[in-house]
């Protein structure tokens, strides 16, 4: 399959279609169009990973890559299936952006309003598949190209790849994303559908499993329980109560369903209500739990029980499981939510005794586990996989383990060896996937009123409550899970029965060690791990040990280990790397990390012939992670000949809002030189510097003129890109003392040049003579429009405009940490009260640095925030003085600052309405504010303002 029928030293690089201009709107929509999990392509439910690429971006960074440079974007967007089977007047871009502009107002599906299905749902014909492949062999010299994958993932790029008829290499370290790379690019084209056969043996495994669960979840009036919230108690060391231990008691929050703990009967019991109908919030808060910050406070005596000894009691197993509520399939006596009754409770009881009793259970899992460094779970006694279940959980998954035990023998022995671990791996999927909401770390989901994901959050945290799923019935039941698994494999069936024999190699093993031949392929395309942003191997260890159970002696290789592999995985992990004296892990990691990339990258170059091409989907948005991935890429040998951005994911942050903008993803192309393109004398840093930033400069300017909604640090990641050509066509880069230049310092010329883009274009005027603090602030509020930054776009950010953030710090207080995140400050975080100094009244506890007495200060912020806390205390007539007194408010920099403070302030800050306030009345009179810089019609009205002789 693989091959290399051309001689290095003839081959001449021919422009690729990626290398070009790409219809990236177009595909940015079809992307977004897929991002929700109903209309997500079929083989990313089938068994679900961490990164799961939209198809259209796939296809674009397939296609494109391999296509030559003078596809038309209109014959490039058909052969992806995007666009109407008919003709159009116009061009499929327009036709996309047009329909675009008007989903909002649709009637019916999304489907029926764009015209045609998604595109994961179309392939090309034959006859257009056969034109496709005889326009990629001339671009290849006669060979039809392979493209890898050495990082696969969720298999998103190699099955489509696969889909398009070409030579396909699938590798993966990890045996979980391996299995289902296997299932849906060998098992679905070569054996095919085997539903009937499925559900036979489904039949056998819910026939054993209710003999032997049944008992242990009773039905109520005949209906049978579908969810159970669950929480811990406690005996309280002060007066020997027991405490019910939950951050908070909702059950589903919109039909104001509640659990409330009684603590007037002898023993601890809980009842469901409805708030407010049936009780207020203020009688009872079920945002309100028995714990708060990690300490747990007594119903009974109000003594507080601190987290430390907490910990302590859970690590000891001083403590028992409640059973607060439950949810039934279907209506009782006209609800659905009711309390526990004492049948549950002996039920509960029973399974403990049984857990602990049979030899095969009370062995089960018993196995220490990796410890990871974002395990927050340990702590409190989850240190072997079986302690993630409670007891009833655990009877529950080992109950589906031994009816499946029960008939793998007949499997194996029925079938021949790939039809039989096809259905082994299906029948496996199921109960390993109910895991993900069937465990003590996963915490029920008020929204829904249903246990949430287990490893919703890419982490181990322990659960104050947690859901537990009766699997025999409802939302996340056997029968349920099977539904979904095995009608997406049926899905993924039909999505490739159009091909024959398909030429697809599925390996296992790390991408810095491919089996594959030197100069052998023409094409590789890979979403690689992003530095310490998901930890796979260690998220992924929850299913492995369940797999290995299952599927121990069907796959040998690997599922042999007891765990995942860790030390071969390319991410920044602090837990498998030493520090020396004056080094952090964290550093040790990065250093790791880079230098795994690396040898990812120079086997990418082994493996590539002479030409080849390398597409790289990027998303971090931290410039370290870009530093290592650009030094990889180059230490490598690899050019950077493209760069483009595709809004191809909504992020959870905010893909409630009606105008939500979009994540992006960043395709970077990149050759292996032809001979003799290797070698290059230094560049002058200095002779490039601005060649950077007009590139960055350029694309914030391309970007921000689009149609794009784009949030402003998607916009800096983006210009990313261009900046990086710039520093790779030039590399080695050198400073004037001969030192190597890396790439960071690029990308801080870019960030710098997209933010005076954002200055020039947002803020209605420049902000050139504001102290480097004082923009450092503003910028913040501007770029990333809340309090909490991510540390690390913070300090860029500082380091941009001549601001060392950790320096500031503690002479300032203009920020707080909090856990990885910058939060600003407000004035009533850093001014100490006037109205306070003034009568001697110690209202504040800690030192604040800056006196609104003062006739002079250090920074623009801090004049402008003393202004602010002179008015919120003193009133508006004071105000007036105090600035007449320093003669600030004559100073151009001081309505500057005001004013960008109007403009970049979220509505609902605290000192909003105080700039506002200053800019109006009499202080306003003074100030040369542009009025259009408020911004709701209640501002610009005066209806919100204080009159200031009485703030």
């Amino acid at each position: 399959m693989v091959h290399n029928n051309t001689n290095e030293d003839e081959q001449v690089q021919k422009s690729l279609k990626i290398e070009e201009t790409l219809p990236v709107k177009t595909v940015s929509i079809e992307s977004l169009k897929e991002s929700h999990t109903d209309t997500m392509s079929p083989h990313r439910r089938i068994f679900k990973w961490f990164a799961r690429r939209p198809t259209a971006t796939t296809r674009l960074a397939v296609l494109a890559s391999l296509l030559p440079n003078d596809m038309s974007d209109d014959s490039l967007l058909r052969l992806m299936q995007v666009g109407p089977n008919e003709r159009i007047d116009t061009s499929i871009e327009e036709y996309v952006l047009k329909k675009h502009s008007t989903s909002s107002d649709r009637n019916g599906s999304v489907e029926d309003h764009f015209e045609y299905e998604y595109p994961h749902k179309r392939v090309p014909t034959k006859p257009e598949l056969d034109q496709f492949h005889e326009r990629v062999r001339e671009q290849w010299d006669g060979s039809l190209p392979t493209v890898v994958d050495p990082t696969a993932g969720g298999g998103t790029i190699p099955f489509e790849a696969m889909r398009y008829g070409l030579p396909t290499v699938s590798n993966e370290l990890n045996p979980v994303a391996w299995l289902i790379n296997k299932t849906i690019l060998d098992f679905a084209p070569s054996v095919g559908s085997v539903a009937s056969e499925i559900d036979q043996w489904m039949d056998r495994v819910e026939r054993h499993v209710e003999q032997e669960l049944t008992e242990y979840f009773p039905s109520k009036a005949g209906v049978p329980p579908e969810h159970y919230f669950r929480c811990y108690s406690i005996v309280c060391p002060s007066c020997g109560e027991r405490i019910p231990i939950s951050n908070r008691w909702w059950f589903h929050k919109p039909n104001g369903i509640a659990v409330r703990p009684i603590y007037d009967k002898e023993s601890l019991d809980f009842e469901i209500v409805e708030v407010p109908d049936e009780v207020s919030k203020d009688e009872f808060d079920p945002s309100k739990g028995t714990v708060a910050g990690g300490d747990a406070e007594c119903p009974h005596c109000d003594v507080v029980t601190v987290r430390d000894d907490l910990v302590e009691y859970f690590n000891s197993g001083n403590y028992q499981y409640e059973v607060c509520g439950v949810r039934y399939e279907e209506d009782v006596e006209g609800a659905r939510y009711h309390p526990p009754t004492e049948e549950d409770r002996e039920a509960v009881r029973r399974a403990k005794e049984r857990v602990e009793n049979d030899l095969e259970l009370s062995t089960l899992l018993r196995t220490t586990r990796y410890l990871g460094y974002y395990d927050r779970s340990e702590p409190y006694g989850v240190e072997q996989w079986r302690d993630l279940y409670s007891p009833r959980q655990l009877l529950t998954h080992s109950a589906y383990l031994d009816a499946f035990e029960d008939i793998k023998p007949e499997i194996v022995e029925k079938y021949d060896g790939k039809t039989a671990k096809t259905l082994l791996t299906l029948l496996s999927f199921i109960p390993v996937k109910s895991i993900s909401h069937n465990s003590r770390l996963a915490p029920i989901r008020a929204t829904y009123g249903r246990p949430s994901d287990l490893v919703g959050n890419n982490g181990y945290f322990f659960q104050w409550h947690f859901g537990e799923s009766n699997m025999m019935s409802g939302t996340f039941s056997y029968q349920s899970e099977a539904t979904n698994v095995l009608k997406n494999y049926q899905k993924v069936v039909g999505y490739v029965d159009h091909l024959d024999d398909p030429d697809v190699v599925v390996n296992k093993g790390d991408a810095a060690s491919l089996d594959l031949e030197d100069s052998s392929t023409e094409s590789i395309i890979i979403d690689p791990p992003y530095g310490d942003n998901v930890m796979y191997a260690e998220m992924a260890d929850c299913f492995y040990v369940w797999f290995r159970e299952y599927l121990g002696d069907v796959f040998t290789d690997a599922f042999r280990d007891s765990e995942t592999n860790k030390e071969d995985e390319a991410v920044e992990n602090p837990v498998i790397v030493e520090a020396s004296d004056g080094e952090s892990t964290s550093e040790v990691a990065r250093e790791r990390y880079e230098d795994k990339m690396s040898d990812i990258f120079s086997e990418a170059y082994r493996v590539l012939e002479a030409g080849g091409v390398l597409t790289i989907y990027f998303t971090d948005k931290e410039i370290d992670a870009w530093d290592s991935l650009t030094m990889s890429i180059i230490r490598s040998g690899f050019n950077v000949t493209a760069t483009h951005t595709i809004t191809s994911e909504m992020p959870a942050r905010i893909a409630a809002q009606e105008n939500a903008s979009a994540d992006s993803t960043l395709l970077l192309t990149c050759r292996k030189p032809v001979k003799g393109q290797s070698e290059r004398p230094p560049t002058l840093w200095d002779d490039i510097k601005d060649k950077t930033r007009e590139a960055a400069r350029e694309k914030a300017t391309e970007l921000l003129d689009s149609s794009y909604n784009l949030t402003k640090t998607d916009t800096i990641i983006s210009a990313f890109g261009p900046t990086l050509r710039v520093f790779t066509e030039n590399y080695p880069v050198v400073d004037n003392k001969d030192e190597e230049v890396r790439p960071r310092e690029a990308l801080r010329e870019a960030r710098t040049a997209v933010t005076s883009v954002l200055i020039d274009r947002e803020l209605e005027g420049s902000l050139d003579d504001a102290d480097p603090l004082t923009t450092w602030y503003i910028l913040s509020w501007l770029t990333y429009e809340e309090a909490s930054i991510p540390f690390d776009e913070a300090r860029q950010l500082g380091l941009g405009v001549g601001v060392e953030i950790d320096k500031i710090k503690r002479d300032t207080k203009i920020w707080s940490k909090s856990g990885d995140s910058v939060v600003l400050a407000g004035q009533g975080d850093r001014v100490q009260d006037y109205s306070a100094l003034e009568s001697g009244e110690k209202r504040r506890k800690r030192k604040y640095p800056i006196d609104p007495r003062d006739t002079t200060f250090t920074n623009h912020i801090d004049a402008v925030h003393a202004a602010l806390n002179v008015l919120e205390t003193k009133g508006g007539d004071y105000t007036l003085k105090w600035l007449d007194d320093r003669d600030i408010q004559s100073r151009p920099w001081f309505s500057r600052v005001t004013e960008s403070l109007l403009q970049v302030l979220p509505e609902d800050h605290e000192d909003r309405q105080l700039v506002v306030n200053l800019s109006s009345g009499q202080t306003g009179q003074h100030l040369d504010v542009d009025r259009d810089a408020f911004t709701t019609e209640e501002e610009a009205t005066g209806s919100k303002q204080a009159k200031l002789d009485d703030v």
